[in-house]
C-alpha cells in the first residue's frame, strides 16, 4: 500500500517535470477534453503498481479505457447528474487517513509529501477527482443501463436452457440425517422456579417493597433498576406479559405470569397515552445442569441403540426435536461437503455412506448425524441456481448494453486518437 502511495506522489512530480520541460504532447481529444502523453504514462504506471497491467496491453488499449472514462464523465455532466459532495468528502478523508496510517508516524507521512513537493491538499485533491469520476460513472451506468434492464422469470429460464450444457456440475452430494436433542427445563426445574416466584408474590402481598424484592430476586438485567422496564407500547413485549400488564391499574401487581423466559410478577407504575410503565420480577425458567445431563445420557443411549442395529430413521422420528427433519426420518437434505454445517464439517466429512457420528455437542445441544447416500455430480436444477442465473444474465446483458451505449456515445461526442504517437503492439 505504501509503495502505491509513494508512486502516486511521484506521478504528480512527473507530470510537473513534463510540463516544465515542454516535452508533453496530446495523444487524444475527447469532446472538450484532451489526454496528454504524461497522463497516459501515469495511468500505465499506476496499473503496473496496482498489479492490473498485463504484458499484452499497449498504449492504445490503455488510452481507449481512459477515453471511455472521459466520455462517461462528460455525459454525466451534460445530463446534470450530481454526486453527493458530503459522501465524496467523507470518502476522501477516510482514504487520506488510511494512507497516512500506513506510515510509522505523521511526521514520516508529511516528510514523504514534502520530498515529492506536495501538500496534503494536493493528495486530497487527487482523491477527490478520482472518487468524483468513479461515483459519476456509477450513477450514469445505473441511470442509462441498469435501470432499463428488466428480466422476467421466463428470460431466466430460457437462459438456463440455453446455457445448461455449459454450466458446471453440482458437486457430489450426500443425503444427511440428524437426531437433535435440546435440553430444556424438567418438570422439577419448573416446579422450583414456580415455588420461588410464589414465595416472592407472598412477600409482595404482605406489603414488602416491590423494587427491593426485584433487586434481590429478579434474574432480569432490570433488577439493577429495581425492576423498572420504562415505558412501552403494545407489541413490544411477548403477548402473555403484555396482556397482563395492560390490564393492571396503576400500582397494581399481577398474578404470576408464565412466558417463554420464565415466571413474572408485574407492577404497573404509570400510564402515558397508549404507553405504560411497568416493573417486574423475573425468575428464569432455564435448563439446569441436571437437565443437560439428562439429555446427554439419553443421546448416549440412542447412540448405543444405533450401534446395536436400530434404525436411524425410526429413532429420529421418535426422539429428534428438530420438527422439520424428524417427520422425514431425520433427513435434512442432500448437501455438498461445502454445505455441511460449519461446526461439524470435519466430523461429517469423515463419515462413509451408512456411517453415523458420535454424539456431538454444540451450545448445549446434542446431535447425531448419519450419511445415508452419496449422489454423483450432476447438472444443477433450475430452482437450485435461479438467483445465480439471474445475476449471470444481468451481467451479460449489461456488458452488451454498455458496449452499444459506448459506441453511440463515441458518435455523439467527438473523439480523435493520435495513434502515430503511441506505442502499439501488433
Amino acid at each position: 500500500m505504501r509503495k502505491y502511495i509513494l508512486f502516486t506522489l511521484f506521478a504528480f512530480v512527473t507530470l510537473c517535470l513534463y510540463a516544465n520541460e515542454k516535452i508533453d504532447f496530446i495523444v487524444a481529444k475527447v469532446g472538450r477534453d484532451i489526454i496528454l502523453h504524461s497522463e497516459l504514462l501515469q495511468q500505465k504506471n499506476q496499473m503496473k503498481t496496482a498489479g492490473m497491467f498485463r504484458e499484452e496491453m499497449d498504449d492504445l488499449l490503455i488510452l481507449q479505457n481512459m477515453i471511455d472514462n472521459k466520455l462517461i464523465i462528460q455525459k454525466a455532466k451534460d445530463l446534470n447528474i450530481k454526486v453527493d459532495d458530503r459522501r465524496i468528502a467523507n470518502t476522501v478523508e477516510s482514504q487520506f487517513n488510511a494512507v497516512k496510517a500506513q506510515f510509522r508516524s505523521e511526521e514520516d507521512f508529511f516528510r514523504e509529501l514534502r520530498a515529492a513537493g506536495m501538500l496534503p491538499s494536493d493528495l486530497k485533491k487527487y482523491y477527490e477527482e478520482s472518487y468524483t469520476e468513479q461515483f459519476l460513472r456509477e450513477r450514469l451506468i445505473q441511470t442509462e443501463i441498469r435501470s432499463k434492464l428488466k428480466l422476467s422469470d421466463a428470460d431466466i429460464h430460457a437462459f438456463y436452457l440455453e446455457e445448461k450444457q455449459e454450466l458446471p456440475l453440482r458437486d457430489e452430494t450426500f443425503q444427511v440425517a440428524m437426531i437433535l436433542r435440546i435440553p430444556g427445563p424438567s418438570p422439577e426445574t419448573d416446579k422450583q422456579a414456580l415455588a420461588t416466584i410464589e414465595d416472592v408474590r407472598d412477600r409482595v402481598n404482605r406489603g414488602e417493597d416491590f423494587g427491593q424484592l426485584a433487586q434481590e430476586f429478579s434474574e432480569c438485567p432490570s433488577a439493577a433498576q429495581l425492576g423498572d422496564l420504562g415505558f412501552f407500547a403494545r407489541g413490544m413485549m411477548v403477548p402473555e406479559f403484555e396482556n397482563a400488564a395492560f390490564r393492571l391499574d396503576i400500582g397494581g401487581v399481577s398474578e404470576i405470569v408464565k412466558t417463554q423466559f420464565g415466571y413474572h410478577l408485574i407492577k404497573l407504575t404509570d400510564r402515558k397515552g397508549s404507553e405504560i410503565r411497568a416493573s417486574h420480577i423475573l425468575i428464569l425458567l432455564a435448563e439446569s445442569d441436571d437437565d443437560i445431563l439428562r439429555e446427554e445420557l439419553l443421546m448416549a443411549d440412542i447412540h448405543g441403540r444405533l450401534v446395536s442395529g436400530d434404525d436411524f430413521g425410526t429413532l429420529a422420528l421418535a426422539y429428534s426435536q428438530d420438527s422439520d427433519s424428524a417427520s422425514n426420518k431425520g433427513v435434512i437434505g442432500a448437501l455438498t461437503k461445502a454445505e455441511f454445517p460449519e461446526m461439524f464439517a470435519t466430523e461429517l466429512s469423515e463419515l462413509e455412506v451408512g456411517d453415523f457420528s458420535a454424539v456431538l455437542q454444540h451450545q448445549k445441544m446434542f446431535y447425531i448425524f448419519k450419511v445415508n447416500q452419496a449422489f454423483e455430480p450432476r447438472p444443477y436444477e433450475y430452482e437450485e441456481i435461479t438467483e445465480q442465473l439471474r445475476e449471470m444474465l444481468s451481467n451479460r446483458l449489461q456488458a452488451t448494453l454498455y458496449q452499444a451505449w459506448m459506441e453511440n456515445l463515441k458518435k455523439e461526442i467527438f473523439v480523435q486518437i493520435y495513434e502515430d504517437k503511441l506505442e502499439i503492439r501488433n
